[in-house]
């Protein structure tokens, strides 16, 4: 079924949170992740190539009447290699912070008329992407159509993780036929407690464990699995974080970036 622009607004600020704190179209961050910077309601990069078209589509005069300092840096960046574009950004920071200056003007051109509407088609290109997704599960595990809440794990893997990577229904159902039943979720819950605990978001995932054990069945089983799967098939720094935000859309809460929430009046 086609995705309302009302389900689209509740993806977009559950998966926008998680991306920005709650700061929206005009956040941006420096080299954290090592992508060089990263902005906006769905933090598109430089290391992914993610940001350059969208800068590219404003125009450079109107990015350089927007940041009048770094502009002119900024366009050239947007048609450099990922190398090169790296090191112009990296260069507007202490560290991995950004300078005041480029931040603010990162700001100015990220809240614009015209990169707001950049924002919002690629949010509808990444809906898109996860719709399909969403569809492919909900056909694959019978019944009604996909729900929203399924639509909002998959806009949320689409837009941290880019794809699900063969996690499939089937896959999961896999997984939890292949645990002593009643196991799965503490499977998972046991993987979280273990994991390196110096990773991001391993502080949240202990909270989460408490919240998750034995709480999980049904349809909220098979996403808390999909989210475990797809998690262990990312980066390994960052696999406890992918678990805590696809966890907490599963669940219908959880904590994520030191925040508790609850979903369950929006599921």
């Amino acid at each position: 079924m086609a995705l309302s622009n009302q389900e689209l607004a509740v993806l977009v600020k559950i998966t926008g949170d998680y991306e920005t704190s709650g700061q929206g179209y005009g956040m941006v961050a420096g080299n954290f992740d090592g992508q060089g910077i990263s902005c906006g309601v769905l933090q598109w990069n430089i290391g992914q190539t993610s940001l350059q078209p969208m800068v590219i589509a404003v125009g450079q005069a109107r990015v350089q009447a927007l940041m009048p300092v770094h502009g002119a840096a900024l366009w050239q960046a947007c048609h450099a290699s990922i190398g090169q574009a790296l090191a112009i950004v990296r260069g507007w920071q202490n560290g991995n912070t950004l300078k005041a200056v480029p931040k603010q003007e990162l700001r100015a051109l990220m809240t614009s008329a015209e990169m707001k509407a950049q924002q919002d088609k690629y949010i509808r290109i990444i809906a898109t992407a996860a719709e399909a997704e969403a569809d492919a599960w909900a056909a694959a595990r019978g019944g009604p159509p996909r729900t929203l809440q399924e639509m909002a794990l998959f806009f949320d893997i689409a837009t941290q993780n880019h794809t699900s990577a063969g996690v499939t229904h089937a896959v999961v159902r896999q997984f939890i036929a292949a645990a002593t039943p009643g196991t799965a979720d503490d499977l998972v819950c046991d993987w979280m407690r273990d994991y390196n605990a110096a990773v991001a978001g391993y502080g949240d995932g202990a909270k989460n464990v408490a919240l998750w054990r034995n709480a999980a069945q049904g349809a909220a089983l098979d996403l808390l699995v999909l989210g475990y799967l797809r998690a262990n098939k990312s980066n390994r720094r960052w696999r406890i974080d992918v678990m805590n935000r696809k966890g907490t859309i599963a669940m219908r809460r959880g904590w994520v970036h030191q925040s508790s929430l609850d979903y369950s009046a929006v599921f």
